[in-house]
């Protein structure tokens, strides 16, 4: 009887520590990036006991306190599993620096701050960072990776390292206001430029700029002055409408869920096709495209708050991805002009405007369809 009693402790006391382990979670690292001038100042943190599993050996003797690994060899250590990335697939240089021991303190740390340069040419504002200190032996153990963009400026997660997931993409580090504005050009372009359908509204709705209206239709040539007249009110007005709305929703003032967004620039495709294939709104194009921006600039907005700017470097984000949309827009319709001037006063005007209407058309209302 008192065997199986003492048995049936034993049992307790096992299922209590190992509930009291599953309770306390897995110290973890700590990496603070803080963007300089030319670097990128990492200060890693690494919890002692966590750190002594992945070496295999105990780190700190006890009760004296003496540190029996030697700087120089955690240095090498961080220097082998720290492993910043240019975006073109080079590494960045690692130099670990002053190594603190924070012995007094439970759970005990170790402390280490390490230089991290791009190689040259490549930007400091953008970069994947590679890091498994401890976690390549201890799989369980996380990772947080937080940004500092200036020394009064409060820390943002960039990501949390875990089992499968040992890299990060840094971006913003660069603390000048300007850095990262050609990426954001380059990003606004590329928005434009891969969005079929804000080209396809924007082209749908100048298929007739060269046209007049007579007894409710569009029938004849209006000249190029009437043609350079409809492509600025249109192109200024669809700009000044999606900027304003970039710009809000850039700020996160407005926020406005995806799938709506998406059906209502589809529903601006047909709207122009509409009037393209026969005049429903002659004379108020600028307002249609000024209105319908508003919409397109929701979506332009929803991709640049993702990258988290704030203040200087927020403002020029926005303009810097707004002239990058601008620059695409006027390379379109440069091209645009010439086709329409031609398309007007071609024989075939009326067929050619009307299958371009129809296919615009089909086009929106199979987007629509699938978009809701």
């Amino acid at each position: 009887m008192l065997s199986r009693v003492l048995q049936l402790a034993a049992i307790l006391c096992l299922a209590l520590a190992m509930a009291a382990a599953r309770g306390h979670p897995s110290p973890q690292s700590a990496v603070l990036l803080e963007g300089r001038a030319d670097s990128v100042r990492a200060e890693v943190t690494l919890p002692l006991d966590e750190l002594a599993l992945a070496f295999g050996r105990p780190l700190v003797e006890v009760p004296s306190n003496r540190v029996l690994l030697a700087d120089a060899e955690l240095a090498a250590y961080l220097a082998a599993h720290i492993r910043p990335v240019a975006p073109d697939g080079r590494a960045w240089t690692v130099k670990v620096g002053k190594v603190r021991w924070l012995l007094h303190q439970r759970p005990a740390d170790v402390v280490a701050f390490v230089t991290l340069r791009p190689p040259a040419g490549a930007p400091l504002d953008r970069f994947t960072l590679n890091f498994d200190a401890i976690a390549h032996h201890v799989q369980s153990h996380i990772a947080v990776v937080t940004l500092r963009t200036g020394e009064d400026s409060m820390p943002r997660i960039a990501g949390t390292l875990r089992f499968g997931q040992r890299s990060v993409t840094v971006q913003g580090a660069d603390p000048r206001w300007w850095a990262g504005s050609l990426d954001l050009f380059r990003l606004g372009m590329a928005h434009i430029a891969e969005g079929a359908d804000h080209l396809l509204f924007l082209l749908t709705l100048l298929l007739p700029a060269a046209l007049l209206v007579k007894n409710g239709r569009w029938h004849g040539y209006g000249g190029p002055r009437h043609l350079a007249a409809s492509l600025l009110k249109v192109v200024t007005a669809f700009t000044v409408g999606h900027s304003l709305t970039l710009l809000l929703g850039a700020t996160g003032t407005v926020r406005v869920p995806e799938q709506p967004v998406e059906v209502a620039i589809a529903a601006s495709i047909l709207v122009s096709a509409a009037h393209a294939w026969r005049p429903i709104f002659r004379g108020r194009e600028a307002w249609i495209a000024a209105g319908f921006g508003l919409v397109h600039g929701l979506a332009f907005g929803a991709s640049l708050r993702e990258l988290e700017l704030s203040g200087l470097r927020l403002a020029a984000g926005v303009l810097a991805f707004n002239l990058g949309i601008e620059a695409v827009q006027v390379a379109i319709v440069a091209v645009a002009a010439p086709l329409l001037l031609l398309l007007a006063r071609s024989r075939f005007s009326v067929y050619g405007r009307r299958i371009a209407a129809l296919a615009a058309g089909a086009m929106a209302v199979m987007w629509i369809a699938l978009r809701v």
